[in-house]
């Protein structure tokens, strides 16, 4: 059951910050989306920042996940970076509220010091040169700065997410990973 409530208010604030972004945003209207006393989102978290950080923590634990599924496939990198572009967009598609929190609110921790959206901003792209090393490896690819390319990559994925939330066209997405792919294939 607290888990529940807890997710709860994290889609409800999910919703209430991307609309009103995460100053305007206040725990009341938290606690209206969710349909909650305010009093109970303190139950869950200590603070409007708390949540925020939760969100994110979210969102890193399923990219973890889906790099994690896909490491334990065998398929060739590039199908591996594929598939988690694809299923990256996909969330953003299922859910543009996540989108604009992921790519409003990512300035966040420079501010308040926030370890989960930190991890987010940096453990990504890690998960992502960690893939491309193994590119090298198998001669997938050839030679190149990981670390460059796997933060080219996560800024193309930043960017077009930013793009298509700030010019409300959520479909652009759906060709998003074949044109990231394409365009990594023909350059590695």
């Amino acid at each position: 059951m607290e888990e529940d409530k807890k997710e709860i208010i994290r889609k409800a604030a999910t919703h209430i910050m991307a609309r009103k972004g995460f100053y305007n945003t206040k725990a009341s209207q938290i606690a209206e989306e969710a349909g909650i006393a305010v009093g109970t989102i303190y139950n869950y978290f200590n603070s409007k920042d708390d949540i925020l950080e939760y969100i994110f923590a979210v969102e890193l634990k399923k990219r973890y996940n889906y790099l994690k599924q896909l490491n334990d496939k065998d398929l060739m990198v590039m199908e591996k970076i594929e598939t988690f572009l694809i299923k990256h967009f996909q969330e953003i598609i299922n859910s543009p509220d996540t989108g604009r929190i992921l790519v409003r609110e990512k300035d966040f921790p420079r501010k308040m010091n926030q370890d989960y959206i930190a991890d987010y901003l940096t453990k990504l792209p890690a998960m992502i040169m960690k893939m491309l090393d193994e590119a090298i490896a198998n001669r997938e690819i050839s030679e190149c700065n990981t670390e460059i390319i796997a933060a080219f990559i996560f800024g193309a994925i930043q960017g077009i997410v930013e793009k298509a939330i700030n010019n409300n066209n959520i479909d652009i997405l759906n060709d998003a990973a074949g044109e990231i792919i394409k365009l990594l294939k023909k350059g590695l």
